[in-house]
């Protein structure tokens, strides 16, 4: 394990806002220039792009910045092959004076997973927030924790319109890995392609899914166009850790999936709430230690806190489902976005359970 930031992707900054469209951040805040500042800030990023090619082909750029700019190229190209729709994602490039683009707030009751949410136009109620600067998203957790909430302020690298601006590949997300550039621009793209309104979990699961297994197919039709044994063992490499990321991401889904059915028990049991906090210390220990066992340099779930977990499962919901549908499928990505498509129509016209339509579908 290379770092503890590399343990899953949805424990740090893989995991996009998602929604952070202006309206995202225009809200309420701590900050009276909360609006100006978020406006500012998006507009920097809209004003600072630039052509990718221009800058692969430019001479004052790096040669690691060419590679990993000529990989988004190709990832997006890929996503296109398989049947997404990038629109005009990802073909511009911004650099961005920070390593933390934003931050994300999330809040929870301490007995009950019920989340504090808030709603935005075209993609409905959502139980997260982004903020431009840390200090202002601490703030509103403060005032949610007078309240009785538990909170989690996380950090971002990247952030999706949703297909309703150029949204370039951030400076912040080439800091990283070819394996988890990859992955990014696949989950982003499934983002332009399909959006459910108020289906958050359904969303971004099936982003975190496809862009694993995605990033897994992208590398392998990479290694099969080799013709060198150089190129070959390069593409071998991040074959072998896109195949890593995705099954360590099916084992922490399913920690995280029966550690929150867990808990579930607990608070709605009839214990006083004194009890089911006690309660709940022993049920976390009991899920998360053999993780950390696992994993010992995690940082993660260094204590049970409902908006963290709430959080992780948001990714990581029912992820052998979108797996099922795609060998079902026999590993078919057209056949799996005509599911997706049926699962999307389904819930506009009859008001139907993702999760369980998908499910049916197979």
């Amino acid at each position: 394990m290379s770092s503890p930031r590399r343990l899953i992707r949805a424990f740090t900054l893989l995991i996009p806002i998602g929604l952070i469209a202006f309206a995202v951040f225009a809200l309420t805040s701590c900050s009276p220039f909360y609006v100006l500042r978020a406006a500012y800030e998006e507009s920097k990023i809209l004003l600072a792009r630039e052509d990718i090619q221009d800058v692969i082909d430019s001479s004052p750029s790096d040669e690691e910045e060419r590679e990993k700019l000529t990989l988004v190229l190709e990832a997006r190209a890929f996503s296109e092959s398989i049947g997404l729709t990038p629109k005009d994602t990802f073909t511009k490039y911004s650099k961005v004076d920070r390593d933390i683009l934003a931050w994300v707030l999330l809040a929870s009751e301490k007995t009950s997973f019920t989340m504090y949410t808030w709603w935005y136009p075209i993609v409905g109620t959502v139980p997260y927030k982004g903020y431009f600067e840390e200090r202002n998203a601490q703030c509103t957790a403060t005032r949610l924790e007078r309240k009785g909430y538990e909170t989690w302020v996380r950090p971002t690298e990247a952030i999706s319109t949703l297909g309703w601006f150029n949204d370039p590949i951030l400076s912040t997300t080439l800091q990283h890995s070819r394996e988890r550039i990859a992955n990014t621009v696949i989950h982003e793209t499934f983002h332009t392609t399909y959006w459910i309104p108020d289906y958050v979990d359904f969303n971004e699961s099936a982003a975190n899914f496809v862009g694993y297994q995605g990033a897994i197919d992208f590398f392998s039709a990479q290694l099969s166009a080799c013709t060198t044994s150089v190129c070959k063992k390069e593409k071998e490499l991040l074959l072998s850790e896109a195949v890593h990321s995705r099954e360590r991401e099916l084992l922490v889904a399913d920690i995280v999936t029966s550690l929150y059915e867990a808990l579930q028990t607990v608070y709605k049991s009839d214990l006083t709430e004194d009890a089911k906090l006690q309660k709940r210390q022993a049920v976390f220990a009991e899920h998360i230690n053999p993780l950390r066992e696992k994993y010992p340099k995690m940082t993660a779930f260094q204590k049970v806190n409902n908006a963290e977990i709430l959080q992780l499962r948001l990714y990581l919901t029912k992820l052998h489902i979108f797996e099922d549908a795609f060998v079902s499928c026999k590993k078919s990505w057209k056949c799996f976005f005509s599911k997706i498509e049926q699962t999307q129509s389904a819930v506009e016209d009859e008001q139907a359970n993702p999760f369980i339509y998908l499910k049916e579908l197979q």
